[in-house]
């Protein structure tokens, strides 16, 4: 053994011939009062401990020497913070492994270090006007360069980044923050920095360059290529998510929180990647395919509470849309303060290389992962009002005819009458709807009504629908499968909000689908996924219980 002094303190080695091990910091066990508690304070002080935690460590050290106990349970606080997770992420990455346990942890306390404790807001933007701030403050205060950093893996959504306290940083450690997100920032650290940047550049015009570069590597990521960046944070998301489903952890918090953990987490480890030798195509592959049914299932069920985001949306096509989106709101909030000519004809000008060139589509305009509780903003154009009472009041209904409220439900705020419109006109025709293409446009439509069904909590339209997707799965020329069928029901099952009654419409809707003829492969997919999803929800299993045990004995379990 060797004592061995170290930053301002001391640490012991033991050592087998050549190999020496490092033990951790043991200054709490001294019985020098004084020197347990600087001890502390510099393992408080490098893992950035938080306040209270701080607090209640002191207090123990100043009374007395850690027994083995507390040590150990020193230790495990410890292991929850950012700062060691991020280590050993980082080192994982670094052998080319991907052990689950060490990229998602399971602790609820590293969650809660990592974006900030839950306190009761309803939806991101109080969260963020409530509790991001603070959190934000304590990691800069930690330490001004990495603490922003840091921050930067929160930026999920818009509100957050409005939080920052960038400005008031110092131009040297902001000019190298920027430097670092530029060669190697993960893309939801870039997309924070592009808001941040934008909205302070009157006053640090120096960050232009960066951030002209940064919105060109987004701008140039192709999520076609499988090396894209936004397809690996869509499989790192699906991974994480999808892991954390899978071991409940902290399985009563709103989606919204539990996604933006998820998220951040995603991007710690997409660092560490993209630090790394890792083949990111490799990696992208396998992490998509991990968790993958977790993370639907679990998206689905969220529904409930959070209607507007699809799990199809965590894809790196929609990632990079919903960027596009964040870029363009962002520079037309901060219009005034863009002076450079070069970033103002990325932003605003009209060329394939402007980001305008990318809102012809609609999805830019979709909802983001953490936007599924909030209202849509926009009030629905009175053309498109008109076209959708023009469309349903026909005396044929066909799979256009619902297009209109299909794209705009997502977009614009509807009310519930626009729903009932539908489920009248379903109703009229004895649900009996005209393909004007291929078999693949009946479940897109299938998908859209349920998608209207949940954003404006119509139980009406999800009962027609149910009817519907009975009708059209009984002709086999439909081709929609009991696995399809069940993310139908899954979507439109969100027109309920109340737990009860969610559980009694997944429950009818599974139950039917049990008991309808299925073949093998149908019938094992759609066993399966009953099953995750009573572990995912407990209360299911009152009203599903009587599927899955058909489910059980006809595939042979």
């Amino acid at each position: 053994m060797q004592i061995v002094e170290r930053d301002a303190g001391y640490q012991l080695f033991l050592s087998c011939g050549e190999r020496r091990f490092l033990l951790p910091d043991c200054a709490t066990l001294s019985e020098d009062r004084s020197e347990r508690i600087a001890g502390l304070d510099r393992i408080a002080a490098e893992v950035n401990l938080s306040n209270q935690a701080r607090k209640r460590w002191r207090e123990a050290v100043a009374a007395h020497a850690l027994t083995d106990d507390e040590m150990a349970l020193l230790h495990t606080e410890i292991k929850a913070t950012l700062i060691r997770v991020a280590a050993l992420v980082r080192a994982e990455m670094a052998a080319g492994t991907g052990q689950l346990s060490i990229l998602v942890p399971t602790s609820s306390h590293y969650f809660d270090r990592l974006v900030g404790e839950y306190d009761d807001s309803q939806n991101i933007v109080e969260y963020a006007q409530r509790r991001v701030r603070e959190h934000i403050r304590e990691l800069i205060s930690w330490n001004p360069y990495y603490g922003f950093l840091y921050s930067l893996l929160l930026s999920s959504h818009s509100s957050i980044s409005a939080e920052s306290l960038a400005e008031q940083m110092e131009e040297e450690k902001l000019i190298k923050a920027y430097e670092w997100l530029q060669s190697a920032g993960d893309r939801i650290s870039q997309i924070g920095a592009i808001e941040i940047g934008l909205s302070i550049l009157d006053k640090r015009p120096i960050l232009e360059p960066f951030l002209q570069r940064i919105i060109e590597q987004i701008r140039e990521d192709n999520p076609d290529d499988d090396q894209s960046q936004f397809n690996l944070l869509s499989s790192l998301t699906m991974l994480v998510d999808g892991e954390r489903s899978r071991k409940r952890v902290v399985p009563t918090k709103p989606p919204f929180w539990r996604r933006l953990g998820s998220i951040a987490q995603a991007s710690l480890i997409q660092r560490c990647v993209i630090d790394s030798h890792i083949d990111i195509a490799t990696f992208s592959s396998w992490a998509a395919g991990v968790r993958v049914r977790h993370f639907y299932l679990q998206t689905l069920s969220d529904l409930r509470l959070e209607p507007r985001w699809l799990p199809d949306y965590a894809s790196g096509s929609q990632l990079k849309a919903e960027f596009i989106g964040r870029i363009m709101n962002a520079a037309r909030r901060n219009d005034p303060r863009i002076q450079s000519k070069v970033l103002r004809e990325t932003l605003f000008g009209e060329g394939p290389a402007a980001i305008t060139w990318y809102l012809r589509s609609l999805h830019p305009y979709l909802p983001g992962p953490l936007e599924g509780d909030l209202e849509a903003s926009g009030e629905l154009p009175a053309e498109l009002l008109k076209a959708i009472e023009e469309q349903f009041g026909a005396e044929v209904l066909h799979t256009e005819s619902f297009t209109a409220l299909v794209n705009s439900s997502l977009i614009f705020r509807i009310g519930s009458q626009q729903a009932q419109l539908a489920a009248k006109a379903l109703r009229t025709v004895k649900h009996q709807v005209r393909q004007d293409t291929h078999k693949g446009q009946l479940f897109s439509l299938l998908m859209g009504l349920a998608s209207v069904a949940a954003v404006t909590r119509n139980g009406e339209l999800a009962a027609e629908l149910q009817f519907l997707t009975r009708r059209y799965r009984h002709e086999s020329s439909m081709d929609i499968f009991a696995d399809k069928a069940l993310t139908i029901g899954l979507i439109a099952a969100a027109a309920h909000r109340e737990l009860d009654d969610w559980c009694r419409f997944v429950g009818e809707w599974v139950t039917e689908l049990a008991f309808q003829s299925l073949q093998g492969d149908e019938m094992a997919r759609l066993h399966s996924c009953v099953q995750l999803l009573c572990q995912i929800e407990p209360e299911l299993w009152r009203t599903c219980g009587r599927a899955e045990a058909a489910l059980s004995s006809a595939v042979g379990n």
